[in-house]
């Protein structure tokens, strides 16, 4: 088998020896087909058939041949593309063949641009083709197997952007970088062939010579990989309506190539390219041919465009664009601001993203209050309101009712207000019931028979508390007598009562039966009249004698009272009515408890604290009594208030009963 031993040698020794070259098919017909430059362009230029055949140096046995069948388009009127593509290479006696399935995304970034990308995946088979090796003794090429060959899967990938005329991307193939491996059966040597990933760049912009009659389309590609040298290819391409087209290129350390094609029937393409190699090679052969055949079942090449917005009917997904309208390269009239309006008859070119417009392309504003119904928080504002930046009318003091409307712009915060936005006054004293202490202010309308709620004639304070200018309890709105002296006792109406009528009112009047028509002191008590007769001989007139009937003899007071023997223990206690006010010569105390001895007075006092929370003080007279008292009081007033609570506060261990008033002279 040294036939067998010496080829497979020289196999990978070619193999071996390649890796500083290209290990991906080299066309010229990217100009044609630019899904065979990268995956992303799958559906670019709508649904396209094309077979291509590549001749490389065709005077040289076992050149590399190249055969590439592909068909590419979109999924219906989406973002998505397809493409499927099988490939058959040969170089001499190694073999490559493979198909792959292609995906592709378009996703539009603005009116004129757009970004894509691309990812293939298939099934590659790697071979040695034993049957196309030459040799003197055919019987020995016979006794060994005529292919060996290795499958892998693999991947390539892309992604391209267009930009108006420009288009730009970078794709990479043999993304797994697989690795084969062969094995001479006679010295059982391993041989292991390495795939590189390899990298395509390619740029091209397109010259607008004549309109829509005559372009230039120039183009780079840059192929490379690791441990290779770039190759790059310029190519320059006359295109007339493309409908025909011719132009030529340079590929680095290859040479040059030639172009030329056209639309040979409605739907059908071909076109040409002739290479012709420099450098060493052309001593061999300077030639190398390619063709390729296309269908383009859309009709892209059919001129025929029916709403002239320069898209042809193949490949406009808008085939009824409005006349004048400015369409993008799928023929969709332009809507800049994306609101379902073409920027032709739009007349908001700006509308917010996702805002409703109405046919001009106008953002709805249903409260005409100059904010759309995107932003409106209050989207039926009251007509002529003026609002803030979200659409709500303004409501300077947030009481709910808007400004325009608001007959009261400074209500205090927090209160409750009508339909025109007036604090509500249940009383109408004009303090809001917000801050109104006496809500329902009484007045005279207010305690009639028919109730009448309306106090504005009331004059009250900042806290809507009626004025009561004398402080006898009657507010100055129900008050008939607004000047009763301080401590007289009054009606309901403010009016003062005097039982004797002495002029003196109740509550003053320390006397309050005093003779009718007897002359009476402030107080009034009966002053004492030399003229009036004296019945019980006691000093004193009948007319202020308290007690006409004193016995003979007896002592009497300037009353005519009898004075009888002082008991120490009550002494100087009397009744409230007869204390002085704020006496500059006594002091008076509110007694609840006398004791003779100390000894008893902690424990009272104790009681009282303890079950009643009463607490207390003593007062030890001269007499030498301990009198257990709860305040020292000044005027009658306080003393009937203190009174009146000891007594409400129902204590039932007074040793006194109830409370009741000393007088102590003061010190």
């Amino acid at each position: 088998m040294n036939l067998r031993k010496t080829i497979t040698g020289l196999v990978f020794i070619g193999l071996t020896l390649s890796s500083s070259a290209q290990q991906i098919p080299l066309v010229n017909h990217m100009y044609v087909n630019n899904y065979l430059i990268n995956p992303a362009y799958a559906g670019d230029k709508g649904t396209n058939l094309y077979l291509l055949n590549r001749l490389q140096w065709v005077d040289v046995e076992g050149a590399p041949e190249t055969f590439v069948a592909s068909i590419d388009g979109m999924v219906g009127n989406t973002n998505l593309g397809y493409g499927l593509m099988i490939m058959n290479d040969v170089t001499n006696i190694v073999g490559k063949s493979g198909i792959f399935g292609t995906y592709s995304y378009k996703l539009p970034l603005s009116e004129k641009t757009q970004l894509s990308f691309g990812l293939s995946i298939g099934y590659e088979q790697n071979k040695i083709l034993f049957d196309r090796v030459n040799a003197t003794n055919p019987v020995e090429i016979t006794l060994i197997n005529n292919i060996e060959d290795q499958s892998n899967v693999d991947a390539n990938a892309g992604v391209t952007l267009n930009h108006d005329k420009l288009s730009v991307g970078i794709s990479s193939y043999q993304l797994f970088a697989n690795q084969n491996g062969f094995q001479d059966e006679t010295t059982q040597a391993d041989y292991v062939y390495s795939f590189m990933r390899h990298y395509v760049v390619n740029a091209g912009y397109r010259i607008e010579i004549e309109k829509e009659k005559l372009y230039l389309d120039p183009q780079v590609v840059v192929r490379f990989a690791n441990q290779i040298d770039p190759q790059t290819d310029f190519n320059l391409m006359l295109n007339w309506g493309d409908m025909a087209w011719i132009g030529g290129g340079y590929r680095t350390n290859y040479g040059a190539n030639f172009i030329a094609g056209g639309v040979l029937a409605t739907k059908l393409v071909g076109s040409y390219s002739y290479g012709r190699s420099v450098g060493p090679i052309e001593r061999l052969s300077a030639n190398s041919h390619e063709i390729t055949i296309g269908y383009k079942f859309n009709g892209i090449m059919n001129k025929k465009d029916a709403d002239k917005d320069g898209v042809y009917d193949g490949v406009d997904r808008q085939p009824n664009t409005p006349e004048g309208c400015e369409v993008d390269l799928y023929g969709v009239a332009l809507d800049g601001d994306i609101d379902g309006v073409p920027n032709c008859k739009d007349q908001e070119l700006n509308t917010p993203l996702g805002a409703q417009v109405d046919t001009f392309g106008v953002a709805m504003d249903d409260d005409a209050d100059g904010v759309i119904n995107l932003y409106d928080r209050e989207p039926n504002s009251p007509k002529d309101c003026p609002v803030d930046k979200l659409g709500v009318s303004i409501d300077t003091d947030m009481d709910g009712v808007s400004d325009c409307r608001d007959m009261q712009l400074k209500t205090p915060l927090g209160a409750k207000v009508d339909a025109n936005g007036v604090a509500l006054d249940a009383d109408k004293d004009g303090v809001a019931d917000l801050y109104d202490l006496q809500p329902n202010t009484p007045h005279y309308q207010h305690i009639g028979i028919a109730e009448n709620p309306d106090a504005s004639d009331c004059i009250v304070d900042a806290h809507g508390v009626a004025k009561d200018t004398d402080k006898d309890g009657i507010t100055d709105c129900i008050d008939i007598e607004t000047e009763t002296p301080i401590g007289a006792i009054v009606d309901k109406n403010g009016r003062s009562i005097d039982t004797d009528g002495d002029g003196v009112p109740d509550g003053i009047d320390r006397e309050i039966d005093s003779p009718r028509g007897a002359n009476v002191d402030k107080w009034g008590v009966a002053l004492a009249d030399p003229k009036q007769t004296d019945d019980d001989q006691d000093g004193v007139p009948n007319a202020l004698d308290l007690e006409p009937n004193t016995p003979s003899g007896a002592k009497v007071d300037v009353y005519g009272r009898e004075i009888k023997p002082a008991n120490p223990i009550t002494a100087n206690k009397l009744e409230i009515k007869d204390m002085e006010n704020n006496s500059t010569k006594w002091e008076y105390y509110m007694v609840v408890g006398v004791f003779k001895n100390q000894s008893n007075v902690k424990g009272y006092r104790a009681k009282l604290e303890t079950k009643y929370g009463e607490k207390t003080k003593v007062l030890l007279t001269k007499a030498g009594y301990n009198y257990v008292y709860t305040k020292l009081v000044k005027t009658q007033e306080e003393a009937y208030k203190e009174s009146d609570r000891l007594t409400n506060k129902k204590v039932e261990d007074f040793i006194v009963g109830n409370p009741w008033l000393w007088k102590e002279p003061k010190k």
